[in-house]
Formats: structure tokens, sequence, C-alpha cells
């Protein structure tokens, strides 16, 4: 089995990181996709700490918030693919070599534009996430046209259209993105390929959330189990759940 793992880290300070890093380091995922990572003490930690222990890292730019993708086993290639048109270092395409003797998987490590489904956003802010999503578009296109044994993997700020509460301003856009992950590209979401209620990711202060944090695999790889664990968020260590994908 292959296990891997999502957390957005929300920018942490040294304390927060310290604590992510005692809530990460005992579990057995093999490969980590990290969002929202910064330039900060806190992230110069959790990247710090992850290199002496010899894991294999890539780390976007994060200038305007990244993506650190951790492999705790094998190796990590990049996977050259065209980068969104808008903030760039939102997207890390790999290459995972978790052992000499399987295929390697793409791994599309990846950290959305977000705009507030709960709240009445700015016009700059929804405009920036339409730009985004367009941009977005076109980077999965062309990472799906380029073969098999692929994962998507991260915060894609994206609402999971299956949900509780009452969400005025998700962008039709954003549930076209959702869909089309599925419907165009084929891909399968591996949560839902699990569970059909309604489970959140992430909360707003007055307890009203979401899924954000989401997997989407090609079809050759076969999805064991998805989960949404959700300590980190609980505990205050950030303000999302961690997403497990456990592939065959």
């Amino acid at each position: 089995m292959t296990s891997l793992l999502t957390l957005n880290v929300s920018n942490p300070p040294r304390a927060r990181a310290e604590s992510l890093l005692h809530w990460l380091w005992p579990r057995e995922e093999d490969l980590w996709v990290l969002t929202e990572v910064g330039r900060g003490e806190g992230s110069n930690l959790l990247l710090s700490v992850c290199r002496a222990a010899g894991f294999a890292i890539r780390v976007t730019d994060r200038s305007e918030l990244g993506v650190m993708t951790v492999a705790r086993v094998g190796t990590l290639d990049e996977a050259t693919i065209d980068p969104p048109s808008l903030l760039p270092g939102r997207v890390d395409s790999v290459l995972w070599q978790e052992d000499s003797h399987v295929e390697p998987i793409r791994v599309l490590a990846t950290y959305g534009v977000a705009s507030d489904p709960v709240r009445y956003a700015s016009k700059a802010q929804r405009e920036r996430k339409r730009q985004w999503l367009t941009a977005y578009e076109k980077v999965v296109s062309q990472w799906v046209s380029r073969g098999e044994r692929g994962i998507v993997l991260g915060d894609l700020n994206l609402v999971d259209p299956v949900h509780d509460d009452v969400l005025k301003y998700v962008l039709t856009e954003e549930t076209a993105m959702y869909h089309d992950l599925s419907e165009r590209h084929g891909l399968v979401d591996a949560f839902r390929a699990h569970h059909d209620d309604a489970q959140m990711s992430w909360m707003d202060h007055s307890g009203v959330g979401c899924r954000y944090d989401h997997a989407f695999a090609t079809p050759d790889l076969v999805v064991e189990a998805s989960e949404l664990v959700h300590e980190p968020r609980v505990d205050g260590l950030t303000d999302h759940s961690a997403l497990t994908v456990t592939l065959d």
C-alpha cells in the first residue's frame, strides 16, 4: 500500500510549526503535500527539519504562499509542465519514485486561490479566483495529457458541492471546475469514491465550513481509502483538516 497526506499548514509561526511537526512525524504516510507554506520562521522550520531528516523535498516560490512536497521514502523529480500564468508558485508537478520496483506516480501538488464562500468576497478577490481557475484548467489539461498514474493533491480551494452549511458565495466557475476534474478530465475524486456524506476540512470562526482539500486520481490508480483527519484543525494547529489517500 502507498499512502499520501495533504494538509494546509496556514503559514505557521514557529510555535505552531513545531506543533505541526510533532503531529506529522509519527504518521505513516509516505508523501506529504503541505500547502499555504510561506517564507516566515515557521515554514522555514518545516523545511529545514524535513531536509535534516533526509527526506526528498520540493518547494515552490513561497512569496505569495506556495506548496511543499515531502517524500519520506523514495525520490522526487520535476515533471515539467507549463505553470499557471497567475501565481505559478501555487502548483508543483512532481514525479515521485517511491520504490525502484514500481512505476512512479505523478503528483500535481496544488494550493488554489481562495474566495470566501460564507461572506461576500470583494470584487477583486472574486475576479482573482476566476482568473486562477482559468489558468489552472490549462495546467490540469496539460498534466492529464502527459500520462497515467497520477494524482492531483492539495487544498484546491474548491468547495465540495456536498455540504450541509449554507454557502451563498461559492462561485459558479468554482463548482464547474470541481465537476470538470471528474467529468471532463476523467479523474476520480478519491474521497467521494468512499464517502457520500457532507464532511468539512475547513471551518471559519463561526463554525461554518466545507471540504476544500481534495485528491483526484487517474483511473488506473486504485484508491483503497481516503479519510479526513480532523485533529490538526480541532487542536488549533491550522484551520484545515488533513486529507489522506491510500493507494493499492
